[in-house]
This record gives C-alpha cells, structure tokens and sequence, in this order.
C-alpha cells in the first residue's frame, strides 16, 4: 500500500509537469521569440509538440503491453526532461522548435501511461476521484502556470520555464522506483511499418489545420490513412489490434469519446477570448470563468466509479451526454444575455458532464478491454480525444474568424458543437451497460 502511495505521488507529479508546460509556454513565448527572432516560426513551437505528443500515443500503448507501464513512464518522462533541459539552451527558433519536438516525443507517453498504471492498481471506485484529483492539477496550473511563466520571464529568464521541469521530471522517476508491476507483458513483434504509415498519415492530417493552403496535405493524409487499413488487414500482429475494433464496448465508447471531443470539449478555448472582446472585460476575469469547467469537472469525475458499478456505462453516458446537449442548447440560446454568474453555473454543470464522462470513457477503456491490450487500448482512447479536440477548435477558431462579430461567431461555434453533441446522445444508446468483470462483481 505504501508502494501505491509512492507510485501515486509520482503520477500527481507526472500530471503536473505536462500540466505547468502548457499553462507557462503561452505566458513566455511572446518573450521566448522576441529574444531568439523567427517570429515566422512562431506558431511551430505549439505544432510540433502537439504532432509529435499526438501520434505517439498508440505507441506507448502499445509497448506498455509489452514491455510494462513502469519503464516506459520512466522513459518518457526522461525524454521530456532531456528536451525541457536541450529547449532551455536553445540560442535559435530553429533548434527550440525541434528540441520542443523531443519534449512532446516525451509527453506522448507521459499522461497516457499515467491512466493505465492507475488502471492496473486501483479498483474500478477509486479510479473517478484519482481522475478528479488529476483535473484539479490541471485546474490549478491554468491559474499558477501564467503567473510562474511571468515571475520567470520578468525576474528571471525565460530559460527556467523549462529548467523547471528538471528537479520535478527527477521527483517522479524516484516516486516511480518502488513500484512492482505483477502483471506479466507478452512481448510480440511490433508492426513498425503500421506505425510508420500511421504516423505520416495522422502528422499530414493535423498539419492540414495548422498550414495556410491544407488541400495537399489532407488528401494525402487521408490516402495514407486507407493505405494502413489496406496494410493492417494483411499484418499478423497489426500495430492496432483487430480485437479493439471486433470489441463494442471498446469501439462504441471510443467513438463516443471522438465525436463528443469535436463538440462543445473545445468551446472553452473562445469562452475568455467572447468575454474579452464582446464584454470588455478584463484577462484575469475572464480566465477565472473557466474555473467553472474545472469546479464540475470534480463533481462528475470523483464519484464516476461508483456510479459506474451502481448504474452501469451505458446509464451514464446517455445522462452525461444529455446534460452536454441541453446545457449546450443554453449556451447556444442565451450566450448574448448570460451574465457573468448565469454563464459560470451553465458552464460548471456542462464541467460536471465533462468530468463524468471523461472519467467513465477512461475506466470503459479498460474494463472493455482484455488484459493484454488494455494499455492500447486506453491509449488509443485518449488519442481520438486529441485529434477530436484538435479537429474541433481547428473548426471553431474557423468559424469566429470568418463572422461578422465575435457575438455571431460564438453562437455559430455553439450550433456547431450543438449537432455534434446530438450525435453523442445517440451514440450513447449503442454502448453496452457493462463489463463481464462488473456485472459479476
């Protein structure tokens, strides 16, 4: 028990370095490009690290099935301090763009590998509140991580936004030692051309929403994409596995997860952004309504797991996804009207719906899946979510940008992650109530 203790700590701190990287670089890089020049390449410090900690997700799931969730964490987490330590001497925007790339090779494995290890010691009513305490990090960097990335950049320098990562990517691989896997990984061949043709195909298709002229690059992605399946059929051992598609509970849930991330997941990236432009308000303000998100997302995640042994998977999505629509519908409605506190509560109910599902999407993830892909498979999960949240703030940003008003925009924004969100609730009908370990239980 003390051993899970150590292990659990090492996870908290795991969180809360890839946690403080997103929240500290959007404060610094204005800073960072003004003193090392290529404003040009400005936009490549975020896309790189998005590209390379997106693909590798399946990787890493794939390998701890392997190899074991223990030593790849340890890996992964060596990467990223190795490329926060390379970022922190970089003297060009050439080398800070590919030195970011290392940290997000790192970081692909780092929040993933972290959900499968709880997965692998904690019971199915422990899981929602573990999860909850990880969305609490994350609640809380959003707030601390601007005001750290400003104390280095004003006190400083802005070499310490990664310098930091170093004693607490140290204080994770010693929390991390104690822990004893008694699983037993069956190492197989690994379909490194499956991976390869994956890789491209995904890297040309999020490249598509982040390049001026995309036409070229989503064609190919998308041929590249058939090409794996055409490839994948003929593969023995497939770099992702046929049981997870042959498995509904697996397949229904992961669809769920995707469609629900292209909905109203991304709207709180132009909450602030209304508030500031369309209501005159200030930065903190307006930063401090998305604790609302983070407020309910601790309701709905930290009793998920008991709910789930009470009211089955399929219960709670049908439930979580209506409160999604509904309050969405509110937002949608009334967004011109909202005072400051009516937004607050919506936005803090549809928080609740977030965490809840998140939480039971992760557990389904696992509990779906036998116990010799359970780490593919719940990477593959939280993989669909990045490209269905990357998909879909790609769509919104698009859609405020070409309207008349921000007022207009946001409205357009939430009719899109409306008709998505009704997809959801039909989905949601089609996953099944439980698991063989859950309903015996």
């Amino acid at each position: 028990m003390n051993r899970n203790r150590y292990v659990f700590w090492g996870l908290v701190i795991n969180t809360l370095i890839s946690a403080l990287d997103s929240n500290i670089m959007q404060t610094a890089s204005p800073t960072i490009v003004k003193q090392l020049g290529g404003m040009e390449y400005f936009a490549w410090i975020f896309v790189v690290y998005m590209l390379a900690s997106t693909v590798t997700v399946p990787l890493y799931g794939k390998l701890s099935d392997m190899y074991g969730r223990k030593n790849l964490l340890i890996l992964s987490v060596g990467l990223f301090t190795l490329g926060s330590i390379l970022a922190g001497c970089a003297n060009s925007m050439v080398m800070l763009i590919v030195y970011r790339g290392v940290q997000g090779l790192g970081a692909g494995g780092m929040l993933p590998l972290s959900m499968i290890i709880v997965g692998d010691l904690f019971s199915i009513e422990k899981r929602g509140r573990i999860q909850a305490v990880f969305s609490s990090i994350w609640a809380l960097s959003s707030i601390v991580g601007p005001i750290l990335g400003s104390f280095f950049v004003e006190t400083l320098t802005w070499r310490w936004i990664f310098f930091i990562n170093i004693p607490i990517g140290i204080a994770t691989v010693l929390c991390l030692m104690p822990y004893q896997e008694k699983m037993e990984f069956k190492k197989t061949h690994i379909d490194y051309k499956g991976f390869f043709l994956f890789g491209i195909s995904i890297t040309l298709l999020l490249l598509s929403t982040n390049v001026k002229n995309p036409l070229w690059y989503l064609v190919i992605g998308l041929i590249g994409l058939i090409v794996f399946l055409l490839v994948e059929r003929k593969e023995a051992e497939p770099f992702l596995p046929v049981a997870l598609f042959k498995n509904k509970g697996i397949l229904t849930t992961n669809l769920f997860m995707l469609f629900y991330c292209l909905s109203f997941f991304g709207t709180s990236n132009f909450i602030p952004l209304f508030l500031q432009q369309g209501n005159h308000m200030s930065i903190y303000k307006s930063g401090l309504i998305l604790l609302s998100i983070a407020i309910g997302w601790m309701f709905g995640s930290t009793p998920a797991g008991k709910w789930i042994i009470r009211f089955g998977y399929k219960n709670l999505f049908i439930i979580g996804s209506f409160i999604t629509a509904i309050s969405g519908l509110a937002l949608f409605l009334f967004i011109k009207d909202l005072s400051y506190s009516g937004l607050f509560c919506i936005l803090m109910v549809q928080g609740f719906s977030f965490g809840l599902l998140f939480a039971v999407g992760t557990i389904a993830s696992q509990e779906f899946a036998e116990s010799h892909i359970k780490g593919v498979s719940t990477s593959l999960q939280m993989f669909l979510r990045n490209i269905g949240t990357s998909i879909g703030v790609t769509i919104m940003g698009l859609l405020i940008n070409h309207a008349a008003s921000i007022v207009i925009g946001m409205k357009n924004v939430f009719l899109y992650a409306l008709c998505f969100s009704i997809i959801t609730v039909l989905l949601s009908f089609l996953i099944p109530a439980k698991t063989t370990e859950v309903s015996n239980s």
